[in-house]
């Protein structure tokens, strides 16, 4: 018995054979971010065959609060790259690979079907939701997990046993919708929710039979203001949009839309560029860059914004994260050349 997972191998739950399945097995997880780095130490720890990470982002400053692989000499590295030398350190009989690249309709296929369990550590509904239809079509189960501000939830979604994300919630939410760089979050409790995927991924890959209880078809629930948690029932909806198709006939749709990021710096010196504030009128009221345009995301979901004419752009919102949504009505609108103002209004105010 390998020394190092001797205090988890004597687990009757685990034990020498599952400990063994953990060891031939292997993890997607997309999104090196909070939730990213709650779970794959653990993961990692436990002795998993292989682990992918998938993350197109940079380490930032306002990150370390609760991405607890990075520090200060993470800064300005990409985040795959960084979390994978740590894990490396951690465990290095462990098969880890980076990928610097986003989760996308493109390479979802390859990467599913090359790994047993995926882990969903992603920051915005597009990718969740384009995860969970894939997961879908390729038969994974996904260990889902979000986390706003004192709020988490986790599940684990997998249609072949039980329900899956739009039996949940049919369709993302539209209009604004913070993220935890907009909202704010707390750190520890992301740490529980990432630890608590952690946790249903091991059960999955020790035991696939099913022999120890799984969250599939079940929604941890918790609200750390006043330590309030519940678990409750997710029925497979027989009417649902994805998981009622036969896998075949289910599309993943392709986010095409290049949007360059680029720096304040970068960006005063773009010729002949439009300038818009895709955040909320209240916030595009209380400060603005002067010159921009507003055309809050919301009006732009629900068809309500008519997008001026022109060919290159600059978009931007309090931190970034809703730029590539709105990028992709300026696309539809004719604009060839898309840039979103890393950062944000943030990140403008501090280079001023």
């Amino acid at each position: 018995m390998n020394e190092r997972y001797a205090k988890q191998t004597i687990l009757p739950e685990i034990g020498p054979a599952g400990q063994a399945r953990l060891g031939a097995s292997s993890v997607l997880c997309v999104g090196a971010g909070g939730l990213g780095c709650a779970s794959l130490p653990y993961l990692v720890g436990a002795g998993v065959g292989r682990v992918t990470i998938i993350d197109a982002d940079v380490v930032d400053r306002t990150n370390l609060q609760r991405q607890v692989l990075f520090g200060e000499a993470s800064l300005g590295q990409p985040k795959a790259a960084a979390a994978a030398a740590r894990l490396t350190d951690l465990n290095p009989m462990v098969e880890i690979e980076a990928l610097e690249q986003r989760f996308n309709a493109g390479n979802a296929e390859a990467l599913i079907r090359g790994h047993d369990v995926i882990v969903d550590g992603s920051d915005n509904y597009a990718t969740k939701y384009l995860l969970a239809d894939a997961c879908v079509k390729f038969d994974r189960p996904l260990v889902y997990g979000s986390v706003t501000g004192m709020e988490a939830m986790a599940t684990v979604f997998h249609a072949r046993r039980g329900p899956c994300l739009r039996c949940l919630f049919p369709q993302a939410p539209t209009g604004w919708v913070p993220n935890c760089a907009e909202a704010g979050v707390l750190g520890p409790l992301v740490g529980m929710t990432g630890s608590l995927q952690a946790a249903e991924a091991v059960k999955l890959l020790a035991s696939p039979d099913g022999a120890m209880n799984t969250l599939i078809g079940r929604l941890w629930i918790m609200d750390i203001r006043d330590t309030r948690q519940q678990i409750i029932a997710v029925r497979k909806r027989p009417d649902c949009p994805v998981c009622s198709q036969a896998p075949s006939t289910i599309e993943l749709l392709a986010d095409d839309v290049e949007v360059r990021e680029i720096g304040p710096r970068e960006a005063h010196e773009l010729p002949d560029c439009r300038l818009f504030d895709v955040r909320e009128p209240d916030e595009y009221a209380a400060g603005h860059i002067p010159g921009a345009i507003s055309l809050p995301l919301s009006t732009l979901q629900d068809g309500q914004a008519r997008i001026p004419s022109g060919t290159r752009c600059l978009i931007y919102c309090e931190s970034g994260a809703r730029c590539r949504p709105a990028a992709v009505h300026f696309k539809a609108a004719g604009y060839r050349e898309i840039f979103s103002l890393r950062g944000g209004r943030k990140a403008w105010q501090a280079a001023a």
